[in-house]
């Protein structure tokens, strides 16, 4: 019982730590993100930029896609300028991620969050930022409950660690894992701080971790499908997009797992750091290698979903 209190206050405080977070960032800067991508979106390679500016202040790849679908939609972009933009969001969406790996002392985390309470209360003009600031407390609070709850589940049941290491090493499994993860949460971001937690304590290693992770990011794309499946043609190929783009890094990638956990550990020395590591490469290098061919990827996505 303690357990499962413990990871549902772990959960909830993750979760509203994402939700304070992003909602802070959208009142201080989202009124802008749609004048923007309209305005800059008129390269690729600008477009990229833009989604990944607006994926970091949102916090959420999949909100800048539903955005992008919405501007779609209504004609305010074309599908070509929307590609650069769905690039940047799998880019801007790693920031989250990266700060889940800060480690603050808990008797530090509620001093912290009580001044970010009093702030929000006292000074209205700086309610926004200190909201987003306070989501990052309770972000890492819920991390280290989770991380509790982790170790008190070592001790009191080995057949939970031994249900966690099962499939150790199938990727099949720990894409589909990370997959199942994140439509729960509805959120790659926290379905990913749970891993951190996991792999910080031994429950999995980086190789399963890796794969958890290109499931994550699968699984991330599937509200913009839902959405996509009833707007127009040129918003659902937006969609479509998304989803695929993430699946081609997942084939790209798989092969070459073992080298790029190699390549975490050697540049990284702790684990929520590698898997961290691990999320942005993934991002980041599938962006890159479709951006030089964008003309290619929005032709067959076309041939896909043709009229």
């Amino acid at each position: 019982m303690r357990v499962l209190m413990l990871i549902l206050i772990g959960i909830g405080l993750l979760l509203s730590g994402l939700f304070c977070m992003r909602f802070g960032l959208k009142q201080m800067l989202s009124h802008k993100i749609k004048h923007y991508f309209q305005q800059v979106t008129v390269t690729p390679w600008r477009g990229l930029l833009v989604g990944t500016a607006a994926a970091a202040i949102m916090q959420s790849s999949t909100a800048v896609s539903l955005i992008t679908i919405g501007l779609v939609g209504a004609e305010y972009l074309t599908f070509y300028q929307s590609l650069g933009v769905i690039l940047g969001a799998n880019i801007g969406t790693c920031t989250t991620v990266q700060l889940m790996t800060l480690s603050i002392s808990r008797k530090f985390l509620f001093p912290f969050l009580i001044f970010c309470i009093i702030i929000m209360l006292a000074l209205r003009k700086l309610r926004y930022p200190a909201l987003s600031v306070a989501g990052l407390g309770f972000i890492l609070l819920g991390l280290d409950f989770l991380s509790i709850a982790v170790n008190e589940m070592i001790r009191i049941d080995s057949i939970i660690l031994d249900l966690l290491t099962k499939y150790h090493r199938n990727p099949l499994y720990g894409i589909a894992a990370g997959v199942i993860i994140t439509l729960i949460f509805q959120s790659s971001s926290a379905a990913t701080g749970v891993l951190i937690v996991l792999a910080e304590r031994g429950l999995i290693d980086m190789t399963t971790a890796a794969y958890i992770v290109y499931g994550n990011n699968i699984g991330s794309c599937i509200s913009s499908v839902i959405v996509g499946a009833a707007a127009p043609l040129a918003a659902k190929r937006v969609a479509a997009a998304h989803i695929v783009l993430n699946i081609l890094g997942v084939m790209i990638f798989l092969p070459v797992t073992h080298l790029l956990t190699l390549s975490a550990a050697y540049l990284v020395p702790d684990f929520p750091g590698q898997i961290a590591l691990i999320h942005a490469l993934f991002n980041i290098l599938s962006s890159l290698i479709v951006l030089p061919f964008i003309r290619q990827y929005a032709d067959f996505i076309a041939s896909l979903i043709p009229k």
